[in-house]
């Protein structure tokens, strides 16, 4: 607006100029009204002049005004672009950054919890292992010790009973012999009370013999 002002200001004082230097040349041969008449149409030559100058800086200058316009919007819309492309570009960089670094950490995660779940599954196979062995070991010295304790009390039982096997025998054979003593005594006992009884009877059927004989015989 400035630049069309300062246009017209100058084509208004270059008019006006040349009007007063044609009119101090022409006043001398030409009438008042002629000057007059000069001054006129030079004044309106100047201000057509004038006009068509600040017409054509203001066309120009809006033709600058719009070339500037359209070339800041071309370089706003091309940062804007490049910035959009630029975002673009980092989030889809960002994305993957953010994908692979998911993926990895969670590659990592399911290796730790393999390797978790395996050690785990080694320990408990461990456990179980060393829990049978001990169970196992156990047994045998629980089978071990009451075979032992079995074998003892069977000994024990054996070594009681051939004990009182030979306690009872030998009490049974002194029992026969004390019953054998008695007996021999009892059967001498009955033997010389029979021999006497048979001597007695003897005698006696002796002396009835005699005594029969002697009565046949008188």
């Amino acid at each position: 607006m400035n630049a069309i002002k300062t246009t017209l200001a100058v084509a208004l004082v270059a008019a006006t100029t040349s009007a007063m230097a044609t009119t101090a040349v022409e006043q001398k041969p030409a009438t008042a009204v002629e000057a007059v008449k000069a001054q006129a149409a030079q004044a309106k030559t100047a201000t057509v002049a004038a006009a068509q100058a600040t017409k054509d800086a203001a066309k120009t200058q809006v033709a600058v005004a719009e070339k500037a316009t359209q070339t800041k919007t071309l370089t706003v819309k091309e940062t804007t672009k490049a910035k959009t492309a630029d975002m673009k570009k980092a989030v889809v960089e960002k994305a993957a950054a953010t994908k692979e670094t998911a993926v990895v950490e969670k590659a990592a995660a399911t290796k730790e919890t393999a390797v978790a779940a395996k050690d785990a599954t080694v320990a408990k196979t461990v456990a179980a292992k060393d829990a049978v062995v001990t169970n196992t070991v156990a047994a045998k010295d629980a089978t071990v010790a009451k075979t032992v304790a079995t074998k003892d009390a069977v000994v024990a039982k054996t070594v009681e009973a051939k004990d009182a096997a030979v306690e009872k025998a030998t009490d049974a054979k002194e029992t026969v012999e004390t019953k054998t003593e008695e007996v021999k005594a009892e059967a001498k006992k009955d033997c010389a009370k029979k021999c006497a009884e048979k001597k007695a009877e003897a005698a006696k059927a002796e002396k009835k013999g005699f005594f029969s004989w002697f009565k046949k015989a008188a």
